[in-house]
């Protein structure tokens, strides 16, 4: 038995309660979803009785999900051995040029990361000069309520 993806579950049920005599504007109301999206799915299902996606247009990619795991198993293996979390788009272009042999651009190398669910949020290092004790010297010296001047000499 194969499940119906989350996609087919909504389009069945516009066509549930299109069934039930609801309007188009009623069932797009009730299902959070825009009118024309409730009419092209009814008037679709009339004609082919499919509620399947149509197959895409366009060149499939060479990139299997073989090749993706591999190379998401040798950006964590270099992420081990130089002791560092994240790397670059930059990297991962290079990394797909030597295993596939093909050049990505940037945007591309983007979405394939992000269908290998890597974030492309990496966490910034503290300033080194950074001290903690001055900023708090300083909040104290520039407060909003000071009595002082601001003008005055410090000595």
């Amino acid at each position: 038995m194969l499940l119906a993806s989350a996609k087919e579950k909504e389009r069945e049920l516009i066509l549930k309660l299109y069934k039930e005599n609801k309007t188009c504007r009623e069932i797009a109301s009730i299902l959070g979803t825009s009118k024309s999206k409730v009419s092209y799915w009814i008037c679709r299902s009339k004609k082919t009785k499919e509620l399947s996606d149509l197959p895409r247009s366009g060149r499939p990619t060479d990139l299997t999900n073989e090749k993706l795991n591999y190379i998401y198993s040798k950006l964590r293996q270099e992420e081990e051995e130089n002791n560092r979390s994240g790397f670059s788009s930059k990297k991962v272009a290079n990394l797909l040029q030597q295993e596939t042999g093909a050049k990505y651009t940037m945007r591309h190398v983007r979405r394939i990361l992000k269908k290998m669910n890597i974030a492309r949020i990496t966490p910034r290092v503290s300033h080194i000069k950074k001290d903690e004790n001055k900023i708090k010297e300083f909040k104290e010296q520039f407060k909003k309520n000071s009595n002082r001047s601001i003008w005055t000499t410090l000595s």
